[in-house]
C-alpha cells in the first residue's frame, strides 16, 4: 500500500449554502463535520471503516476539538482539507487537520480521540488499533499535546439544551460536532454573531437521548469559558476566543 496515502489524505470541498450562518460564513459545527467525514474517509481508504472497526470490536470516541482559524470560509468557497495522524500520548490518538482556500492556509485544527468498545464505551489501549500495522505509533511531543481546559466553579447559568434523538450519531449520543452549535447558540454577555479565532471543547461525559445540559457560561476579555453539566456530571467544557467586533 502507498504509505504517502496512509500518512496523509486530502479532499477537496465547496461549501453549500446550508452549510453557512447569520454571517454568511461557514458554521463552527460544519467545520467539525467536514474534519469527521475527512477522517473517516481517511480510516476507509485503508480498509478501517467504523464497520469495520466495530465488527473488530473497537469505535473512536472524540475527546477533543481544537481550531485556530484566522478567516471562516464562505458560501461557495472551494476548500482544501489534508490531514494526517500526529501520533499517540498515553490512551489518545492525535490527528492534525489544515484547510486551506487555494495556497491560504485559512484554520488548523488538532482531535484528540482514544478507542472503545463499541457497547461499553470503555477505554482501551492503544496497540489493539496499532496492531493493524498501518499507522504509526509515534509518541506525541510534549510541546505538541493538547492541554484541558479548566473552569471556575461560579460561570452563570446561561440556560439548558435537552439531546433529542436527531442529535445523536452512530454511537448512540450526541454527535461531537453539535457542540458547535451549542457553543454557539449559548455564547454569552452579548457575544452571539461574533467570529472564532481559537476554540477548544473537551468531551468529558458522553450525552445521551433524554439528558438536559445546563449550560454555564461567561466571557472575559475576548474569551468564553462554558460548562455544560447534565444529571450524571460534566458533559463538556469549552473555551473561545473571540474576534473583537468591529
Amino acid at each position: 500500500m502507498n504509505q504517502s496515502i496512509i500518512n496523509e489524505y486530502t479532499r477537496e470541498v465547496r461549501v453549500a449554502s446550508y452549510e453557512v450562518g447569520a454571517q454568511r460564513l461557514l458554521k463552527l459545527s460544519v467545520l467539525m463535520r467536514m474534519c469527521q467525514e475527512t477522517s473517516e474517509q481517511h480510516v476507509a481508504l485503508v480498509g478501517l471503516s467504523y464497520e469495520k472497526l466495530y465488527e473488530d470490536g473497537m469505535v473512536f470516541l472524540l475527546i477533543t476539538n481544537r481550531a485556530k482559524i484566522k478567516r471562516m470560509p464562505v458560501h461557495n468557497e472551494k476548500i482544501t482539507i489534508k490531514t494526517h495522524p500526529r501520533g499517540v500520548n498515553g490512551a489518545q490518538f492525535y490527528r492534525d487537520f489544515i484547510l486551506y482556500s487555494g495556497d491560504e492556509k485559512i484554520i488548523e485544527v488538532m482531535q484528540t480521540s482514544v478507542i472503545a468498545d463499541p457497547v461499553t464505551h470503555k477505554v482501551m489501549r492503544p496497540k489493539k488499533f496499532l496492531d493493524y500495522g498501518i499507522f504509526s505509533g509515534e509518541k506525541v511531543a510534549p510541546e505538541n499535546r493538547m492541554v484541558k481546559i479548566t473552569v471556575p466553579d461560579d460561570l452563570p447559568l446561561v440556560g439548558e439544551r435537552p439531546i433529542y434523538y436527531s442529535d445523536l450519531d452512530y454511537n448512540r449520543h450526541l454527535n461531537n460536532t453539535i457542540y458547535g452549535d451549542i457553543l454557539t447558540d449559548f455564547l454569552p454577555d452579548g457575544a452571539q454573531g461574533s467570529q472564532y479565532a481559537q476554540v477548544q471543547i473537551n468531551y468529558v461525559n458522553e450525552s445521551a437521548q433524554g439528558d438536559v445540559l445546563k449550560i454555564y457560561a461567561a466571557k472575559e476579555n475576548g474569551q468564553v469559558l462554558m460548562q455544560g453539566v447534565h444529571n450524571r456530571g460534566c458533559g463538556f467544557t469549552a473555551s473561545a476566543t473571540l474576534v473583537p467586533k468591529k
